[in-house]
């Protein structure tokens, strides 16, 4: 495939991408104009909502104003003033980042990736902002600027991904690659192995804990479902509105999956200012009456810090896939020494991932006490640190001395081959 094929279909993905991020909602948000306002509203309202959900979920904040009508409903005295909404739905970056995964991937099957991963990432850039700027409004206002870079970002992240998957795990001459395994043969070769060891591992075991705050999820809503469904019933929004709150909430799934994640590793999220929900408690006051929240503990849980095992069983298993690799790539050096600096750099890397998910999840919900909801990063990153790395030393610990000695054997003949 030539560079302007290539180029083009890649521009075309791109468009797709933002053309379906918003149809998403605007879909739902369609039927209620036509079923519950019957056409009396102008629709470009319900196409700026649209674009709101989705640049606030691709990471772009909201200003948001309120007239004196909505100010009476609220009953908010800070919302008098305008405020920052960044609590983004991330279902939306989410989806972004895998279409760019694929997008990145076909690009390099296309035999001229880098002219079309640059093309695309231009076409987003020009979309996004199409959207940010027929956003604009008096209530809720995108940021211009976050409306053309931040989404694009996302983007770019998913195109960088894939092509980096894609080229990864096909055998091929690309100079950038080349270029990658000239500067990985500068470093130790001990080194070296280590890192991509203790990355693979670190990636692994942060994907286990998703999972396995995915599963608590699933359990908690299916305990708390009663709870859900009168939620559901005290708020009568009728069928079409019940609709677009199960989306609204679906969109959401990812962020409270971060959050029962960060909850696991011990410090749990907050509903905003003066609220916890963590192993040891949960403190919620006033919150909004959203059916979801109607899976989270109402009180304190006895046997609440068994979680904290999840954690310490993904570093446990993180170490052990990366255990023969750690002891293949140093050969004769010292095995204490390595093997417990790889389960360290094991944790670091796990708990900078950790990091970054809770602050993406985390955000300005609304004014006063929900400026801030989510996890705290910082504190949420350290403590997966600390207990990945904690299991990820038993797991470099574990294992026959007869198959550590082995392992080392085979790589000081292979070293000493290498050198003959």
């Amino acid at each position: 495939m030539n560079r302007l094929t290539a180029s083009l279909l890649a521009a075309l993905e791109a468009f797709i991408v933002v053309a379906i991020g918003v149809f998403l909602p605007l879909v739902p948000l369609t039927l209620l104009w036509a079923i519950q306002y019957d056409f009396s509203v102008d629709w470009f309202v319900f196409w700026r909502a649209a674009a709101d959900i989705w640049l606030l979920g691709n990471g772009v904040d909201l200003t948001v104003t309120l007239n004196d009508a909505t100010l009476q409903i609220v009953g908010i005295r800070a919302a008098a003033e305008p405020f920052i909404v960044s609590f983004a739905p991330l279902a939306f970056a989410l989806f972004t980042v895998l279409m760019g995964v694929r997008t990145g991937r076909r690009s390099v099957r296309s035999g001229a990736w880098l002219p079309a991963i640059i093309t695309s990432f231009a076409v987003f850039v020009v979309f996004a902002g199409i959207v940010g700027i027929t956003a604009i409004n008096a209530i809720a206002s995108p940021s211009p600027w976050q409306a053309f870079v931040i989404p694009a970002l996302v983007w770019g992240l998913g195109l960088v991904v894939g092509v980096g998957i894609e080229l990864a795990v096909r055998d091929t001459d690309d100079p950038v690659l080349q270029r990658i395994e000239d500067l990985s043969d500068r470093m130790p070769s001990h080194i070296a192995g280590i890192i991509k060891a203790a990355l693979r591992s670190a990636t692994g075991a942060v994907a286990l804990l998703i999972v396995g705050a995915g599963l608590v999820v699933t359990v908690s809503i299916a305990i708390g479902f009663s709870s859900v469904v009168s939620l559901y019933e005290a708020a009568q929004v009728g069928v079409v509105g019940g609709i677009a709150v199960t989306i609204a909430q679906i969109a959401f799934m990812p962020n409270i999956v971060v959050w029962t994640a960060s909850w696991l590793v011990g410090p749990g999220f907050t509903l905003g200012e003066g609220s916890i929900v963590s192993p040891s408690g949960t403190i919620t006051g006033p919150v909004p009456s959203i059916p979801l929240l109607g899976s989270l503990p109402s009180n304190d849980l006895a046997f609440g810090f068994l979680g904290l095992a999840v954690p310490l069983i993904a570093g446990f298993i993180a170490a052990l896939s990366a255990r023969d690799q750690v002891i293949a790539a140093i050969g004769i050096r010292s095995k204490v020494t390595y093997l417990a600096l790889s389960a360290v750099v094991i944790g670091v890397v796990a708990g900078a991932e950790m990091t970054v998910l809770a602050w993406w999840s985390a955000g300005a919900a609304g004014p006063a006490r929900f400026e801030s909801v989510g996890p705290e990063p910082l504190l949420a990153g350290a403590m997966c640190a600390v207990l990945v790395a904690v299991g990820a030393l038993v797991g470099m610990a574990s294992g026959s001395s007869e198959k550590v000695a082995s392992s080392a054997r085979s790589a000081a003949r292979g070293m000493q081959s290498r050198g003959g």
